[in-house]
């Protein structure tokens, strides 16, 4: 999955419900996020909201689903394993 895309999924997961594009794009530095939300759609990662008739783009929020949780969940306990003896070489330099 693209650094971009977990990123996204990062910002859904905290925002806890459904968020416009542009709070998206505000959250992860991504102007033109909607491709990259589509693709995660099409895999089942995030679900498309109904589009609010205020809306100025006319785009649906997203949401992460839970399939989705917990591959991120999967993915952060993978980056947060780093051998002891890394941290040990480290911390001695």
């Amino acid at each position: 999955m693209e650094r971009q895309m977990i990123k996204i999924l990062q910002v859904l997961d905290r925002a806890s419900g459904y968020c416009p594009l542009g709070y998206i794009s505000l959250h992860t530095n991504i102007a033109e996020p909607l491709k990259l939300l589509e693709a995660l759609e099409k895999e089942g990662y995030v679900s498309r909201g109904e589009c609010d008739s205020w809306s100025p783009t006319n785009y649906p929020p997203f949401e992460i689903t839970a399939k989705a949780c917990q591959e991120l969940r999967q993915i952060e306990a993978n980056v947060l394993r780093i051998p002891l003896s890394v941290v040990a070489e480290k911390l001695a330099e």
